[in-house]
């Protein structure tokens, strides 16, 4: 067999596989012995008809035989003397050979994986904040927790700050009325019966009536003043000074649980002590998670940005119908219509063609680390991510595992993204770690 390498692009080529007479005979020889051995003719027993009487009753069967034999043959063989590193069969055209032919070629178009130097990846500089959980964290936590559960009951008192208080408003700016300028943003013109929180500076809405709220009972009436900044995000306020006419209709006062044996068994402790190291407990889990997170990161941009290569198209390709589909489900769960999605089509193509790009890139590059420092996917490290599977989607682990041995693309998806993370695993764990001070930020308990 002759093999010549056909460049499509630095990682398409296509490869011809040229064969002669006697190697088609050859193959078709086989084949007519193999089928004379098991053939069942009338009046002959197995091994003993005339092969004229089985290339008659089998030709058809003799004819696809032979042409698989031959692309697997020639595949096999083109492979191996081209020498190159097959990432993806993009298509094979096998002909029509038919038993006898003076000759053949055949042809395979495959993805190939780029050659790339792999930079130094041990000892790679990470910084990430500090794992240890402050007071401040602490408290912003416990309070976050006692405000959720908290309960607002209706009081015959003057609003304080905290409390929510039902409300109705009217903004104008001289005679004009603000609803008129703006009608696409009703917060800042006509609220009819909303709730506000008393005194929240970091409510959305308008701050003096929010303020203005402060010492306010039911029934009562007044009229605050707006300035607007000049840099506001709605342009027709800029710098301008709005009266708003504020009534209250409802005030409720927001009393916090108490922290008794009720209320502590709704998280499954005993003690106040108990309830406080769980929060603790759950702010050090998050922690390690924002801080894998972010070593992950700083490491695979990193390797991304020490390493140019051209990129399989058949990848890059498969990527961005995986991740456009991804986006469309998330879309439609969302609520977006059909016409929303045709609307932003290319914005979401592009941004599934960049993703694509930098998931294949950081794909090979891993892959290339795994091999490297011989990383393999064991039976433990499956039944782990199953166990994962089966627990984030509520699912028997053994429904997992069946439909795993239906699909086999599924399966190789899995055995990768588990590889691809004892890479990353492995990659942590040889990285120059520095710890830096970190904000606060409250735990989702």
């Amino acid at each position: 067999m002759k093999v010549t390498v056909e460049d499509v692009n630095d990682t398409r080529k296509k490869v011809h596989v040229s064969l002669n007479a006697d190697e088609i005979a050859a193959e078709a020889k086989t084949l007519l012995k193999q089928f004379s051995q098991s053939a069942k003719l009338p009046g002959f027993r197995p091994g003993k008809a005339p092969e004229n009487l089985i290339k008659g009753k089998y030709k058809n069967e003799l004819k696809g035989e032979l042409n698989r034999k031959l692309t697997s043959t020639a595949y096999e063989h083109g492979v191996k003397e081209s020498g190159l590193d097959v990432f993806a069969v993009v298509a094979m055209d096998g002909g029509d050979v038919e038993p006898g032919a003076p000759g053949a070629e055949l042809s395979f178009t495959f993805d190939i994986r780029p050659t790339f130097e792999l930079p130094e990846y041990k000892g790679v500089a990470v910084s990430v904040p500090k794992m240890e959980v402050t007071e401040e964290e602490f408290v912003q936590t416990k309070d976050y927790i006692l405000n959720q559960r908290a309960e607002y009951n209706i009081a015959e008192k003057a609003a304080e700050k905290g409390d929510y208080v039902k409300v109705s408003y009217e903004g104008k700016i001289g005679d004009e009325r603000i609803a008129e300028l703006v009608e696409d943003k009703p917060i800042y013109g006509t609220q009819t019966n909303t709730w506000e929180q008393a005194g929240d500076d970091q409510s959305p809405g308008v701050q003096s009536v929010v303020q203005g709220l402060l010492g306010m009972s039911v029934g009562e009436k007044k009229d605050v003043e707006e300035v607007f900044p000049e840099d506001f995000e709605v342009e027709a306020l800029r710098g301008k000074t709005a009266t708003y006419s504020l009534e209250v209709h409802e005030v409720r006062e927001k009393k916090v649980p108490e922290m008794d044996e009720e209320f502590l068994k709704t998280f499954e402790v005993e003690t106040v002590e108990q309830w406080e190291e769980r929060i603790k407990q759950d702010i050090r889990r998050q922690k390690e998670q924002h801080v894998t997170g972010q070593k992950r990161q700083q490491l695979l941009d990193h390797l991304m940005g020490q390493i140019e290569m051209p990129l399989p198209e058949s990848a890059v390709e498969s990527e961005r119908e995986h991740i456009l589909r991804q986006h469309v489900t998330q879309a439609m769960e969302q609520g977006a219509s059909e016409e929303q999605l045709e609307e932003h089509k290319e914005t979401l193509f592009g941004q599934a063609g960049e993703a694509a790009l930098k998931r294949v890139k950081t794909q090979l590059i891993l892959g290339r680390i795994a091999e490297v420092e011989k990383i393999k996917v064991e039976n433990e490290d499956m039944q782990r991510a199953i166990m994962n599977q089966a627990m984030q989607s509520r699912t028997p682990p053994d429904n997992i595992v069946k439909e795993l041995q239906k699909d086999q693309d599924k399966l190789r998806d899995l055995q990768r993204a588990v590889l691809f993370e004892k890479t990353l695993d492995f990659l942590i764990d040889a990285a120059n770690v520095t710890e830096v001070e970190a904000e606060a930020t409250p735990a989702e308990v």
